[in-house]
């Protein structure tokens, strides 16, 4: 089986200053030393493509992906300087499959290349955590056998929100809107 590494951004740091935006107003727009609320996410998904057969006459009913998905969130509180305030980066996805034009494949792996990261001073009521989940899910659901057709990149994205929305009653914490897709 050939792996094909789909491009990714020119970051490879797991926090880098690529995709940093900072709030030119908000809570402070100046250096401030502060509690400050710091929120992290990273994604870890494995999945390979599975054949259902009919239990009548085993002919292909359908197909679907089996996901393994490792989700990490923590949200900590940090005394310190920093400066412009609030501080949003996106979240953003690598993919590795066995198809090489961007599709899912038969099977892959997608992979945090950098990590969500929120900052905002500390507001009455947060709370530190430091979430993991691991579990499975099944999505992708086609007729029949595997048709690569069917499998194209036009619809990568949608099926890997899927997974997410699929995991995130698991890990209310994950913020959904920093996934860049």
């Amino acid at each position: 089986m050939t792996l094909t590494r789909q491009p990714i951004q020119d970051n490879t740091r797991a926090l880098g200053a690529t995709g940093v935006a900072f709030s030119t107003s908000g809570s402070t727009s100046a250096n401030t030393t502060t509690n400050w609320r710091i929120h992290v996410q990273n994604v870890e998904i494995m999945y390979e493509r599975v054949t259902q057969y009919k239990t009548l006459d085993g002919t292909v009913d359908f197909n679907y992906l089996d996901v393994n998905y490792t989700v990490d969130v923590t949200q900590e509180h940090m005394y310190w300087n920093a400066a412009s305030g609030d501080t949003l980066e996106r979240h953003t996805l690598a993919l590795i499959s066995d198809n090489a034009s961007g599709a899912l494949g038969g099977s892959g792996v997608i992979r945090t290349t950098t990590a969500g990261m929120t900052r905002r001073e500390v507001r009455t009521g947060d709370v530190e955590s430091n979430n993991r989940i691991v579990g499975n899910i099944v999505v992708g659901k086609q007729p029949g056998a595997y048709d690569v057709t069917y499998d194209t990149s036009a619809n990568t994205n949608s099926t890997i929100l899927d997974m997410i929305m699929a995991f995130k009653p698991s890990i209310p914490t994950f913020e959904v809107n920093l996934v860049e897709l």
